[in-house]
């Protein structure tokens, strides 16, 4: 199934934020401390297109030599890939997209939002690049996610051959990828074409909503994992064993046991006196 079909039978669910100004009265102080706030964010893009300004002019001082990064990464307390991604994306704002370096400068885009032209409009050429520019420019969506889906209706818009090219491209960047964060937790991330995820999307989605309706008292958001997880697992999970390795320090004078934690099998090894550290590990 392509993507146009899966779409045209999607659900859209749109909306804007619903806070509104003209919708009723507020003190002088309420509008003076909220028109403080839009000076700030107005300032924020402008320094913003200060530093894409000097980091091109270091680099451009700099010949673009190899260590640019690393010595702008030392100086601003950067990572190098952090410091290496910024100073290419000011480049690029520099001479590919300097109408949008402007508005950021002006305040009339945030930060965001020149990133997502800059990331969107990558594989285009500088003359399509700066067509999309001008047309998303001519009226900017207020939000980023609108303004992000403006930016790519005028990329295939001003190459339409290219598009399926880079669709194809994309394909080959499908992975599964694995974080563990903090307090036991972690993120699975799925990428892939979007005509195979979305769909599978909506199949979680819309057993998690069955159970919702049949008087679950978990949240959406709890039945959509749960759903997926017994869907990658099985209900059954019995059969998944989860390997601990504990490594613990041995006192010389006294037999210890160092154990193995393995679901379903737990079995502590004993060590004899005189090991400094032991360590053990017993495949399930």
């Amino acid at each position: 199934m392509s993507w146009d079909a899966v779409l045209a039978t999607a659900p859209r669910e749109f909306g804007e934020p619903e806070f509104d100004f003209s919708d009723g009265p507020f003190t002088p102080d309420e509008a003076s401390t909220v028109a403080e706030l839009e000076n700030v964010e107005r300032d924020k893009a402008a320094l913003c297109a200060d530093e894409v300004r000097l980091l091109a002019q270091y680099n451009q001082l700099r010949d673009g030599v190899e260590n640019v990064s690393e010595e702008i990464g030392q100086a601003l307390k950067w990572s190098p890939g952090h410091a290496s991604h910024q100073v290419t994306m000011a480049e690029a704002l520099v001479t590919r997209l300097p109408q949008t370096l402007s508005a950021l400068a002006r305040g009339e885009i945030d930060w965001a939002k020149a990133r997502a032209m800059y990331e969107v409009t990558r594989p285009l050429s500088d003359e399509h690049a700066a067509l999309v520019e001008a047309g998303v420019l001519a009226d900017p969506p207020d939000y980023y996610t609108p303004f992000q889906r403006k930016v790519r209706y005028w990329v295939n818009k001003v190459d339409p051959d290219g598009a399926e090219q880079r669709r194809l491209v994309r394909r080959k960047d499908r992975c599964v990828t694995f974080k563990q964060d903090d307090d036991g937790e972690a993120f699975l991330g799925i990428r892939g074409p979007v005509e195979q995820l979305y769909p599978a999307y909506l199949r979680i989605d819309q057993h998690a909503r069955r159970l919702k309706q049949q008087g679950d008292t978990r949240s959406l958001d709890n039945l959509r994992f749960d759903t997926a997880v017994d869907h990658f697992c099985g209900e059954n999970q019995s059969h998944i064993k989860t390997i601990v390795w504990v490594t613990s320090r041995v006192n010389s004078s006294a037999s210890t046991y160092s154990p193995r934690t393995s679901c379903g099998n737990s079995r502590p090894t004993r060590k004899p006196p005189g090991d400094e550290y032991s360590t053990t590990h017993q495949p399930g």
